[in-house]
């Protein structure tokens, strides 16, 4: 398989993984406790290993090295509408 050298690909790409990443209820009960504890990134680890690895199986690796698409994509997409969650961080 071909990986995507075309940014708007990518962007689609990881934009699609963001969203299969929010839309799982047990996924979003993490995201709360690990919002509420100060550990999201601890309590998301494994789901964001593989979401990270379903992006690098599609996406070419300059792309990867050189953009923060992947990362915009998890933040616009999964962490932007947590801000109702009560946090000793905010």
């Amino acid at each position: 398989m071909s990986k995507t050298q075309n940014l708007k690909k990518a962007s689609e790409r990881a934009r699609v993984i963001a969203s299969d990443i929010a839309i799982y209820p047990d996924i979003q009960k993490r995201i709360e406790k690990g919002i509420k504890n100060d550990n999201l990134f601890e309590e998301l680890d494994d789901v964001l290993r593989e979401a990270k690895q379903d992006y690098r199986d599609h996406v070419d690796d300059r792309i990867i090295e050189d953009t923060i698409i992947f990362e915009m994509a998890l933040i616009d997409i999964v962490f932007a509408k947590t801000d109702d969650i009560e946090s000793p961080i905010w």
